[in-house]
């Protein structure tokens, strides 16, 4: 009992059965307490601590347990304390598949919730900064949305790299807020700007999400154990090597002359060198990840 009380308190008075469950009551138990209204249906398997306060807070977890979504758009901007936002509006996010059948809320549905990367904020779930942003570029005037762009940059809450990294993964299968936020990054960003680890991870993630998690980094040694050269991403088992180049990697004659030289040697070596630019990331991601399925697929045959 105490477990139920702290749990519900420290989240705004709400349980769903399923936390209650984890909690280690029983269903009978569960519902002996709703008997003797000590708690109170809120919603489908979702209940409220009799006594607790109502609140937007209250309300907004209410709506994502029944839904089995997460707060986002502009109520996840005010959660995450981007400027210009309050609690206003309870907005939710669900699966394409799952049904919202007379929610008070404003739901929007989504066919990408996987990569929403939720966090808690307030004991609430709630999509992940750079998800929100994505999601505010489908639903606000372009102005408005430029200037949530500067908001989230100014306040360091993320990082130009950051952006780019949502838009690659979500332009997959394209969506809606991929066009805005993608003019804004073409406008007022510049390649040079962006740390090579950053863009080895970006694209890492972009294979990871495609069921293709590749090797960070990876040294390449020959027969006798000497070193050929080191790759950004890898898949050693088929020795496939990934290759990221850059405008700024040659601009000097070093850098030109070093990596076609470093190429030939993992080539003889046995391995399959793939090159992409960020212009095969940003503009191109669903090519992108093609190819490297295509290059596993063979070196598997």
């Amino acid at each position: 009992m105490d477990a139920l009380y702290a749990h519900a308190e420290a989240h705004h008075g709400v349980v769903s059965r399923r936390e209650a469950l984890a909690l280690g009551l029983s269903n009978n138990q569960i519902d002996y307490r709703l008997r003797k209204g000590i708690l109170r249906r809120a919603a489908p398997r979702v209940f409220i601590l009799s006594g607790s306060p109502d609140s937007w807070h209250r309300r907004a977890r209410i709506a994502a347990l029944s839904l089995d979504g997460l707060v986002s758009h502009t109520a996840a901007a005010a959660l995450h304390g981007i400027d210009g936002f309050g609690l206003r509006k309870i907005e939710i996010s669900i699966g394409k598949d799952r049904r919202a059948r007379g929610s008070r809320e404003t739901v929007r549905r989504s066919t990408q919730l996987r990569f929403a990367e939720p966090v808690a904020i307030d004991a609430l779930p709630v999509t992940g900064l750079t998800r929100t942003v994505l999601d505010l570029a489908g639903v606000l005037p372009y102005a408005r949305f430029e200037w949530v762009v500067d908001a989230v940059l100014r306040q360091k809450l993320c990082e130009w790299h950051d952006l780019y990294e949502v838009l690659a993964r979500h332009s997959i299968q394209g969506r809606n807020g991929c066009g805005p936020l993608r003019a804004i990054l073409d406008a007022r960003y510049g390649e040079t700007n962006l740390p090579d680890s950053a863009f080895n991870r970006m694209v890492g993630k972009l294979l990871e999400d495609a069921g293709m998690p590749a090797v960070y980094e990876h040294e390449v040694r020959d027969e006798f154990g000497r070193f050929v050269g080191r790759v950004d991403l890898a898949y050693p088992s088929r020795r496939i090597a990934i290759e990221l180049d850059s405008v700024r990697w040659h601009l000097n004659r070093e850098s030109f002359e070093r990596d076609p030289r470093r190429k030939n040697k993992l080539t003889l070596q046995g391995w399959t060198v793939l090159t992409f630019t960020w212009a095969d990331y940003i503009d191109r991601p669903s090519e992108l990840v093609r190819s490297v399925r295509s290059a596993l697929e063979q070196a598997a045959a």
